[in-house]
């Protein structure tokens, strides 16, 4: 085996290792692009859902962080509500994310579509 076989093998090992230790919202439905989304603290059922611990811009500048770390310390569970446009709330894509995560990040792209909503 070559040495540019086994580092390539490496390299992309690694990169599965670290996508599996991250959970996000599908960029797309069908055809819609994502918008918006919502961190809950347990199933959105149960409407626990998360103020960000840190906001800056807004609109197609929008940056917002959750810190949540201590939600699977006390044994429960994140989920992720996924919003898309041109669908209401109830073709939203519920992630229930299953690997411990330390930190939720939201944010628009200067007017570009999608938005991004994601957890590591």
């Amino acid at each position: 085996m070559s040495w540019n076989r086994l580092i390539l093998g490496l390299a992309m090992v690694c990169a599965a290792a670290a996508q599996a230790q991250e959970a996000r919202c599908p960029s797309h439905k069908d055809k819609h692009p994502l918008v918006s989304g919502v961190v809950y603290d347990g199933p959105p059922e149960q409407l626990a859902d998360l103020m960000p611990d840190v906001t800056r811009g807004k609109g197609d500048h929008a940056f917002a962080s959750w810190e949540v770390g201590y939600i699977y310390e006390a044994g429960r569970n994140l989920y992720l509500m996924c919003r898309y446009a041109g669908l209401g709330d109830a073709q939203a894509v519920t992630v229930k994310v299953e690997t411990k995560v330390k930190q939720c990040v939201f944010r628009t792209h200067a007017g570009k579509l999608p938005a991004e909503l994601g957890c590591k």
